[in-house]
């Protein structure tokens, strides 16, 4: 028994936090170019409060420059011209060329804190998988698949918010969405009865943001105004059943990423039933309609018991108007309206990405912001295959060699790259990035960097495992603990609740965002 028991909670404690880091690059590569580090995390103030990561910009110049007459000051003439004196009248005002020191200006200093995220998760096997007995090799290699989707869902819940949408809730505050519904219907296929079949609009969010297995919320939308509240009749959150008012857990059981639809089953939290699709939602009837929000569950709910998914995405920083790393005020944030230097170059296209669009909006940048660089360019397949199509490119260039031989053709496309002013921009395609967008931005320097707590007992940048483990501290000697029912009550199953935080934010957060491209219809 206490060999199985270690050989469990070896296999949690030291692959679990290992696929969780090999996880992010595989969901979005964009992640291997992000630095993490503890370097200038620091404790908040008082005992529990989480951790903080300051950024100071040097803002303006300091001292004065006047010009100074290069003659010198006036002199009088006396006769002869064999003598002469500083002019008398006006002596004092040519003496008087420097700048007043008191008058002098000095920079200033914009000190901006940041928080680290905190997200919390949770690990669960039956306890008689740690009876020595029963654990044999098909339930050790059970478990390692589980904790490797454990890994791919934390890969996936910080890719989907570095890409995210954001959108603002009736709160005022920003809330982040996995997507948002562009119909909704009942499940037609056999066996699926009151399952809800979902069609995506990717503008507010990609299809690679779901995986079978996820739990979501769908949240009512009013003139594009998320409804954060807390009501369970459906008027917010629309997964809760019309009568009982019980949550209703929305799980997805398979998706479609060719069609853009995602099948939800419905489980009732309290009865385990399955509610009926067209009566029992609440004051909505149905589990939502077309323009509601899909968001992780319980995380649209702005309480002191809820857990809101943080905004900590390029959307959150590359903006030309609002306040951008986080905060809905100017008190909270860098407000853009009063530090305009922060701004970023954000476009609405509304065509087709061509090179005098990205050249213009790159140079565009790159001359309003002199010494500044960018190196990075991220897009999807659909903007960068109408790209291709463009006039110039691609179809229109193909070239024909025929000299007394047979015909060499060669189609399609190879690699895509990007220079302008002798520097090339490493190109990305991600699946996460929203339809019909682009982003050029900067990484090098560090410039984007992953923001952990350092290791205990210490505030250098050295870095430990980011996983935190809660049996540990109540006295456990290993990573799991007894489950418990809401009523206290010990269940058979075990469960490994662990907890971390980071932060992913820039040094510099301006970049170039076009909107509205056109993209390519890919069969």
């Amino acid at each position: 028994m206490a060999q199985a028991i270690a050989a469990l909670d070896s296999l949690v404690r030291e692959e679990l936090p290992m696929m969780i880091d090999e996880a992010g690059p595989e969901i979005a590569p964009v992640f291997d170019k992000i630095k993490r580090t503890a370097f200038g995390v620091k404790s908040q103030t008082g005992l529990g409060r989480g951790y903080k990561v300051i950024h100071l910009y040097e803002t303006g110049v300091a001292g004065l420059i006047e010009s100074g007459d290069p003659l010198g000051p006036e002199m009088s003439t006396i006769v002869g011209n064999q003598t002469r004196l500083l002019a008398q009248g006006s002596a004092a005002a040519g003496l008087t060329i420097f700048p007043t020191a008191a008058e002098s200006p000095h920079m200033g200093d914009i000190k901006r804190e940041l928080v680290l995220h905190k997200v919390v998760g949770n690990f669960s096997i039956p306890a008689a998988w740690k009876q020595a007995d029963l654990l044999n090799a098909a339930q050790i290699k059970k478990v390692a698949r589980d904790m490797k989707a454990v890994a791919k869902l934390k890969a996936i819940y910080e890719a989907s918010s570095f890409f995210s949408h954001s959108v603002t809730n009736a709160s005022g505050n920003i809330n982040q969405v996995l997507g948002r519904i562009s119909a909704i219907a009942e499940s037609t296929q056999s066996g699926e009865g009151d399952y809800i079949v979902i069609t995506l609009d990717e503008v507010y969010g990609r299809i690679a943001n779901f995986r079978q297995s996820m739990r979501i919320d769908i949240v009512k939308d009013s003139a594009g105004v998320l409804q954060d509240g807390v009501n369970t009749d459906a008027t917010h959150v629309r997964n809760y059943t019309d009568s009982t008012a019980k949550y209703v857990h929305l799980i997805i059981s398979s998706v479609d990423y060719l069609g853009k639809k995602i099948t939800l089953a419905p489980v009732n939290a309290d009865t385990g039933g399955l509610p009926d699709f067209t009566a029992g939602y609440g004051s909505a009837t149905v589990p939502g309609v077309a323009n509601d929000w899909l968001v992780f569950s319980k995380t649209s709910r702005y309480t002191s018991g809820s857990r809101p998914q943080f905004s900590w995405g390029i959307n959150d920083w590359i903006k030309s108007s609002g306040v951008i790393l986080g905060g809905a005020s100017g008190a909270a944030a860098l407000d853009l309206g009063v530090y305009p230097q922060f701004k970023s170059q954000v476009q609405a296209v509304n065509g087709p990405l061509t090179d005098d669009v990205i050249n213009g909006y790159i140079g565009g940048y790159l001359d309003a912001y002199p010494g500044e660089t960018l190196d990075t360019i991220i897009t999807t397949q659909g903007v960068q295959l109408k790209w291709l199509q463009q006039p110039g490119l691609y179809n229109n260039r193909q070239n024909y060699e025929r000299t007394g031989k047979a015909l060499s053709f060669k189609g399609g496309w190879s690699q895509i790259a990007y220079e302008f002013g002798g520097r090339s921009y490493e190109w990305i395609m991600s699946p996460m990035c929203l339809t019909k967008t682009l982003y050029a931005l900067k990484f090098a320097g560090e410039n984007i960097q992953r923001f952990s707590p350092p290791r205990l007992g210490g505030m250098e940048a050295s870095m430990g495992q980011e996983i935190e483990f809660l049996a540990p501290l109540g006295g456990h000697s290993g990573v799991f603990m007894v489950a418990h029912a809401s009523s206290g009550a010990p269940q058979e199953l075990l469960e490994a609740p662990f907890w971390y935080y980071c932060l992913i934010a820039p040094k510099d957060p301006r970049g170039v965002k076009l909107t509205n491209l056109l993209e390519a219809t890919m069969l």
